[in-house]
């Protein structure tokens, strides 16, 4: 029937067999809750999140207990990480290609360095300091 979205086109992209909306694919897939967990690890921080997007952004930002000013960088990576998944979304769709997690969080890590660097006059870190001791580029920013 035309105009009309078959059951398993409104399934989630990731193949986890639950019905697709925002919250659930950029929060709730274990596909992309397992890479929130890897982000949230990289950033050294312990919590539970809301599991709806507009809660989630805005917890995100204070989650870490760095100061006000701080928050602003905690947005970048929630930014960061959502674009990643919504690229993957779309490989998945468009291509049928996959990443796994961990590289996906390497693209985190990428985009997010990139887009600190474009934005701050003086950022005197390396990749691999932003990688492995965000807290030290948090601390100099």
């Amino acid at each position: 029937m035309a105009g009309i979205i078959q059951h398993e086109d409104q399934l989630c992209v990731s193949g986890c067999g639950e019905q697709e909306n925002n919250d659930h694919l950029i929060l709730n897939c274990g596909v992309f809750a397992q890479l929130w967990q890897l982000v949230w690890n990289w950033l050294h921080v312990y919590t539970t999140l809301p599991s709806n997007i507009e809660d989630h952004f805005l917890q995100f930002g204070s989650a870490s207990g760095h100061a006000r000013s701080q928050c602003s960088l905690m947005f970048m990576i929630w930014f960061a990480t959502s674009w990643v998944i919504w690229k993957e979304i779309n490989n998945r769709i468009f291509r049928g290609q996959e990443n796994t997690t961990l590289k996906l969080l390497e693209n985190i890590k990428l985009l997010s360095f990139w887009w600190r660097k474009a934005n701050c006059v003086y950022f005197p870190y390396q990749f691999h300091d932003w990688c492995q001791n965000l807290l030290l580029c948090l601390g100099g920013t």
